[in-house]
């Protein structure tokens, strides 16, 4: 498979996992096919807006890592919870860490992107939550299905149905429990 640094296509990165630590590489790269479907859904943007990106392909070992955080968040989170409920909450929000994976439409094998849109002066707009929120707000269509909005929520709103609407008219897939979570198998 083929990878090639998403920076090359002028695209913004936040290589989170690696500020964290848990990955050798500052760089975000994505399969050449995912990124030439994330080139087509920016031209769908508002003038001058682009996607930010925290992740593309992870190596086995980041996902290790990134699950190992969630265990963690969610035992001080829900600090009775048996064993097998927290491992439960993981994998609701990280894919098990096979060994080998075939679908292109994942992290391991650089096809699934967690991304944001930035507008003209770079400021990421607001979504609701921040990338890797472990709560029911992080669900694409929270804001949605909430009956009663909040002035700051119906702007979340509208910005997580913008970045909803171009990805999909371009073919992405998105994670329901991850708003920033959208997938290219092709």
């Amino acid at each position: 498979m083929r990878f090639v640094d998403v920076t090359k296509h002028r695209f913004v990165i936040e290589p989170r996992y690696y500020f964290f630590g848990w990955s050798t590489s500052p760089k975000v790269l994505g399969r050449v096919s995912a990124v030439q479907a994330l080139m087509k859904a920016r031209k769908l943007l508002p003038k001058e807006y682009n996607f930010k990106i925290w992740d593309c392909q992870r190596p086995r070992s980041v996902q290790l890592a990134m699950l190992n955080s969630f265990r963690r968040r969610f035992r001080v989170q829900f600090p009775r919870a048996s064993k097998a409920k927290v491992e439960e909450y993981v994998f609701m929000f990280g894919a098990k860490p096979l060994r080998t994976v075939t679908r292109l439409d994942t992290h391991r094998n650089g096809g699934s992107f967690d991304l944001t849109i930035i507008d003209r002066n770079g400021e990421e707009l607001y979504m609701g939550t921040d990338h890797d929120d472990l709560t029911e707000k992080a669900a694409t269509d929270f804001y949605e299905n909430k009956k009663k909005l909040s002035p700051r929520e119906r702007e979340a709103k509208k910005n997580r149905l913008l970045l909803k609407r171009v990805l999909k008219k371009i073919g992405f897939l998105n994670y329901h429990r991850e708003w920033w979570h959208w997938s290219w198998d092709k």
